[in-house]
């Protein structure tokens, strides 16, 4: 939604938490305790109690707000920065946003809402043709400066990424258009380059259904055994972006969007700020309404 309609609809902390309940109720309320899904809202202490076994739970139980003080008006206005815009958005700035007095409780609140993130796509498997490549991203390492680091792809200071994506043959394509039409993405940080690896990601990440379009690396060798097709091209020189041409442009994308943002990215975050990214680009249609994705998301976040 844009910045005026939010003002507007969430003008005040009761206003966000009214809208959080009528989401979450709406959505389901899944009981801690024994999962019973019945439960009564108790208006004169704020809490939910289970029909089944009669466990209280508060609005924020159980979902991405659990255990944290900071108001939901402050949760609200980070999920609209987050989505209303295709770039990204650094804790400091979303601090100055909010106008809070401490950094850290931002930037862990952006970092759970990753999370949500990551956990909503976990859900969708791709399917249909797909093309599957690795990429290597620069991160913040612990290694001593004054060291000199190996050079190539895979060394210190890189992290290891498989990326996906959905991408089916148009026919005719217009004039300076791509050949594929892309759908949706994974983005996932992985340890090596081993074949198991790659398997245990597109085992994990794509339909058996699938044709899977690579590059003739041996760490795909495996991948014939998943799905139905999958098929190896020699890539030389640059014609990997005219084969694979949405997985190179979501590396490029991501890689640039990361870069205008952060001033670097530690590897044990690397995974949050690229479920982030495939999120968005996974709804880039849906407009004003990621908020309105990421806010049903961030209601059962526990059941995930």
């Amino acid at each position: 939604m844009k910045l005026l309609e939010f003002n507007k609809n969430f003008p005040s902390e009761a206003s966000c938490i009214a809208r959080f309940k009528e989401v979450r109720d709406r959505e389901g309320v899944i009981c801690k305790k024994c999962c019973g899904e019945k439960h009564s809202w108790l208006q004169s202490k704020s809490l939910y109690e289970c029909k089944n076994c009669g466990f209280r739970m508060s609005l924020r139980s159980g979902t991405v707000m659990e255990n944290s003080k900071l108001p939901f008006l402050y949760w609200f206005l980070a999920m609209h920065l987050m989505t209303a815009s295709k770039r990204h958005i650094s804790a400091l700035e979303m601090q100055k946003h909010i106008g809070h007095k401490f950094y850290e409780p931002i930037w862990t609140l952006m970092h759970k809402l990753r999370r949500v993130m990551a956990n909503r796509d976990e859900k969708y498997l791709l399917e249909g043709e797909i093309e599957l490549d690795e990429a290597f991203f620069e991160v913040n390492s612990p290694i001593d400066a004054e060291k000199p680091k190996k050079r190539g792809a895979g060394t210190e200071g890189k992290a290891k990424v498989v990326v996906m994506a959905e991408s089916e043959l148009v026919a005719a394509p217009k004039k300076g258009r791509k050949r594929y039409k892309c759908g949706h993405f994974k983005m996932i940080v992985i340890p090596d380059l081993k074949s198991e690896t790659i398997d245990n990601e597109a085992k994990g990440g794509v339909m058996p259904e699938s044709q899977l379009r690579t590059d003739n690396s041996k760490s795909h060798n495996g991948l014939a055994k998943l799905v139905e097709i999958h098929e190896a091209i020699t890539l030389p020189g640059a014609e990997g972006s005219k084969v694979l041409p949405w997985v190179h442009t979501a590396i490029s994308n991501s890689k640039a969007a990361f870069l205008a943002t952060y001033h670097g990215i530690s590897k044990q975050y690397l995974q949050n700020y690229l479920s982030e990214f495939c999120f968005k680009l996974n709804r880039r249609y849906f407009g004003f309404h990621v908020f309105d994705r990421l806010l049903i998301a961030a209601t059962y976040h526990w059941a995930l």
